[in-house]
């Protein structure tokens, strides 16, 4: 936005400077002072409306760069206080927001909260699969401890009979 901003400044100057050579010669370019003057009155405005949006976006500048920061910019033109209804001068620049791009990027953005929502239902499975491999862990350990237990009676058992064969060999 700043650098469409001193681009149309950059234009604006150039305007100036086509003006100031149409004033010298105005016969040559078939135009009267009545036109020239609605020139300039149109530059004149063109320049508050980029002065009052360079302002708001300075201001907003420490604010969140999203869509709600960049509307101010368009709601309380001066030129749009002037003309609230029918198209203006700047409607242009107010469509681009309704543009194929901002299309583009409403799609973008709704493709980007399905993969995310997707993401979510994904890790929520995983999330039921590893309680359930928890609870199947919990289970094989208490069974080999179980086993261990019964393994530390038979080597017991295995002892007791081992020493008690021995002293009948003997």
């Amino acid at each position: 936005l700043r650098n469409a901003l001193r681009s149309i400044e950059w234009d604006l100057e150039d305007l100036d400077d086509t003006i100031a050579i149409v004033e010298k010669n105005p016969s040559k370019f078939k135009i009267d002072n009545k036109e020239l003057t609605s020139r300039r009155n149109f530059i004149q405005l063109t320049r508050e409306e980029v002065k009052h949006m360079k302002d708001k976006m300075n201001y907003s500048r420490g604010r969140d760069r999203d869509r709600t920061a960049r509307q101010p910019l368009l709601e309380s033109s001066p030129v749009r206080g002037a003309t609230s209804h029918g198209t203006t001068k700047y409607s242009k620049l107010e469509n681009e927001i309704d543009s194929p791009n901002r299309h583009f990027l409403d799609s973008t953005l709704s493709q980007q909260n399905q993969l995310l929502q997707a993401q979510d239902a994904q890790l929520d499975m995983i999330s039921h699969s590893l309680c359930s491999l928890k609870t199947v862990s919990r289970q094989i350990g208490s069974e080999l401890d179980e086993q261990a237990v019964m393994l530390d009676e038979f080597g017991s058992e295995m002892d007791n009979t081992e020493s008690k064969l021995d002293t009948t060999m003997k």
